[in-house]
């Protein structure tokens, strides 16, 4: 039997630790992109990118598998046949996709983004080479005025990680309250609070253009004012990133044990940030964080040990991962999925902690200080209350 794992990353350095842990003797391929080490992308903004770490430190350990640095550019789902950068291509008896995501670009109607990206000062910040050229360019201008486009985890870390640097940071969101979707509006009116006194924010503005000069990068908002730095970072979440036929928008659907569904007889698995999930009486979701893709990639490598008879069903996979962000001197934190949430209950105000259920059942926590709430309330995640007496 022979195995191939398309991704270095979370979700494939996972599932092919499980299928290598196994002791099934299944012979193991897994595929990184040309060039480029498997690493561990929260070091990203967290070490590389602030200059705390070199790139070879961010290398994630041996898997115990063969890997192979030849980016998969295509499948062919009937016959599993994975096509290579190099024009090789390889059959095998199941695959595993687990390619991740590409950081969300700017939209094309920006007057500016493309000259501003060949120049460097408009720049993403999800691969290491991200991070060494933003490393570079704070490295000879310190400090810098850096405009972090986007309110999430990544931008508010980074955003938190620059200020603490010693830069000059502006936060420019979409939202009136950043997070609010996704982490509920308590914890993002938390979270806003951290930020207001550290630096100055631009709250529900959109851009119209970007402008490059020798010495300076120039956003223009919606409502006129202009916006001047060093270096724009677009923060605006990520997309997809799949090998063909999936090379679209949307990803790889899966069932509720991570099986393919455009190909549900194929032996064809997919795991992490690629993969779009359907959770009981909730529409599609991804999710795109490093401690779910682990937990993915996992399940992914055991439904296809037990699909082959060589392992116990894993069951349905529901989302119960941590993630936490520090900003600001607190860490935000929490665990699930909060955007499967339909509605919000507030279990704690100091520290805070925020339940979000689906219905009666809880399917996601965020907080603020709150790893030990967090830590108690994880094994109810998924779970219907208990009937009252």
């Amino acid at each position: 039997m022979k195995v191939g794992i398309i991704g270095a990353g979370a979700a494939g350095t996972s599932a092919a630790k499980t299928l290598h842990a196994s002791g099934a003797g299944i012979d193991v391929d897994l595929f990184a992109r040309s060039g480029e080490q498997p690493s561990n992308r929260t070091l990203v903004n967290k070490g590389v990118a602030i200059g705390l770490l070199e790139p070879h430190q961010t290398a994630l350990p041996p898997t115990g598998v063969e890997t192979i640095g030849d980016t998969v550019r295509a499948i062919d789902p009937r016959s599993r046949e994975v096509h290579l950068d190099s024009g090789q291509t390889h059959t095998y008896d199941a695959l595993i996709i687990a390619s991740g995501s590409r950081p969300r670009a700017l939209g094309e109607t920006i007057l500016g983004r493309d000259h501003s990206r060949r120049t460097g000062q408009l720049s993403t910040l999800h691969s290491i080479a991200d991070a060494i050229r933003v490393r570079d360019l704070l490295a000879s201008t310190h400090p810098a005025r850096v405009l972090i486009l986007g309110g999430g985890l990544v931008a508010s870390e980074t955003a938190s990680l620059l200020t603490d640097s010693g830069h000059d940071v502006a936060l420019i969101t979409r939202a009136l309250l950043p997070g609010a979707r996704a982490l509920g509006e308590e914890t993002a009116r938390r979270l806003l609070d951290l930020h207001l006194p550290q630096h100055a924010a631009y709250l529900g503005r959109t851009l119209t253009a970007i402008r490059s000069h020798a010495d300076r990068i120039t956003v223009v908002l919606n409502d006129g004012p202009r916006v001047d730095g060093d270096l724009a970072i677009v923060a605006h979440g990520t997309m997809p990133a799949a090998p063909a036929p999936w090379t679209g928008p949307d990803g790889i659907p899966v069932d509720d044990h991570l099986r393919s569904l455009h190909a549900p007889r194929q032996r064809i698995y997919a795991a992490g940030g690629v993969a779009v999930h359907h959770y009981p009486g909730h529409s599609s979701y991804r999710i795109d964080h490093w401690d779910d893709s682990v937990a993915q990639g996992a399940h992914a490598a055991r439904t296809l040990l037990h699909d082959l008879g060589l392992g116990d069903d894993p069951g349905i996979y529901l989302p119960s991962s941590p993630f936490s962000a520090r900003v600001h001197g607190h860490t935000l934190v929490g665990a699930g999925h909060p955007a499967l949430g339909t509605s919000t209950r507030v279990v704690s105000t100091d520290p805070l902690l925020t339940v979000h259920y689906l219905g009666d059942i809880p399917v996601a926590l965020t907080g603020i200080d709150a790893a030990s709430l967090v830590r108690e309330w994880m094994p109810r995640l998924h779970q219907p209350a208990p009937p009252r007496s």
